[in-house]
């Protein structure tokens, strides 16, 4: 079974969103959920630097008010 914290909707298409405090980077749900529904990408906020990897996009909590921004380039 595959989830995700958030599911948004972003100039028509669907962009799955992981919310977690701490720096584990292991994101196995998020990227089978994109991956199972034919999404281009996922986005995961987290502790972390900013890195894209395969089909997911990672987004430092303190960067979340770019989140649309970083939509547009990777939708």
């Amino acid at each position: 079974m595959t989830m995700c914290h958030f599911v948004l909707q972003h100039s028509g298409s669907v962009i799955p969103l992981e919310v977690k405090a701490e720096e584990n980077l292991q994101a196995k749900s998020l990227k089978c959920f994109a991956t199972n529904n034919g999404l281009l990408f996922g986005v995961r906020t987290s502790m972390s630097d900013y890195r894209k990897q395969d089909k997911l996009v990672y987004l430092p909590l303190y960067a979340i008010s770019q989140l649309c921004e970083v939509c547009d380039v990777f939708s």
